[in-house]
């Protein structure tokens, strides 16, 4: 008797423990599956891998930051329930470009959209791939018929250089990017009217030989910096070709133009 006691009692431990361990893996995917949406992939995997302090160098990345005009406004009219929606909608189908062409978000600032091209050295033509994103995220919000209608528009900037990226919060990880490449994006979408995408000049002669159209530069001033040279990028002319896995656009690159994410 006292056997069979002892037997039932372990196995109804047992299943106890086991039942809890379930509970906890799943709790435990979940959590994994939050980082992985939170945070890159890679930097992801480097946080669960015990690294504390996440700090990388690349000697050249494409920064773009896409900002919504006249949505200030509509925040006036909607209710935080339309205005929520439409932001989702947006961002949602920015982030299925950025899948698309194999680049990183960064982040979203209010109504504005940060993301970064030359992370990932599988992919050496980012400069294009920034530049043709650009070029569809401008399309797609000048064509939806509900942000048409409420006259949203996007203005676009693109800069080309060295940047500094890193993990900082204990709470709230955030992945960022820091350095005059960052400014300089910023400051070149600023000066962008609605409907335009601006590029520096380092993002110019990336683009310049694989048949993308610009009009004639301008100067503009930017702060701590001085004036400087901007293109506004336009389209792509007939010839050109999908930026997409196209390795022919390689021979384009070469030396620190396809450094990629050199650290």
């Amino acid at each position: 008797f006292v056997v069979r006691y002892f037997v039932l009692t372990t196995e109804k431990i047992k299943g106890k423990l086991d039942e809890q361990h379930a509970l906890l893996l799943e709790e435990q995917e979940k959590s994994e599956r939050l980082l992985f949406n939170v945070l890159p992939a890679r930097i992801a995997r480097r946080l669960k891998n015990k690294q504390e302090l996440i700090a990388d160098g690349y000697a050249d990345v494409s920064v773009m930051f896409a900002d919504l005009s006249n949505f200030t406004q509509l925040t006036e009219e909607f209710s935080p329930e339309q205005m929520v929606s439409m932001l989702n909608t947006i961002f949602s189908w920015f982030d299925a470009m950025t899948e698309k062409y194999k680049l990183e978000k960064i982040k979203t600032i209010g109504d504005a959209y940060m993301v970064v091209g030359g992370f990932d050295r599988e992919h050496y033509n980012y400069a294009a791939h920034v530049a043709d994103m650009a070029l569809e995220m401008r399309e797609f919000v000048a064509l939806h018929p509900d942000l048409a209608k409420h006259k949203l528009g996007l203005h676009i900037g693109i800069a080309t250089g060295p940047g500094v990226a890193g993990v900082t919060g204990t709470r709230r990880f955030i992945y960022d990017l820091w350095g005059d490449t960052v400014n300089i994006a910023s400051r070149l979408t600023d000066e962008a009217r609605r409907g335009e995408i601006a590029v520096d000049k380092n993002t110019y002669h990336r683009l310049r030989q694989q048949h993308y159209l610009f009009e004639p530069p301008t100067n503009i001033a930017v702060k701590g910096k001085g004036e400087m040279t901007a293109y506004r990028l336009t389209g792509r002319s007939s010839e050109a070709k999908p930026s997409i896995y196209q390795p022919d656009n390689l021979h384009n690159l070469s030396g620190a133009e396809s450094a990629g994410g050199l650290r």
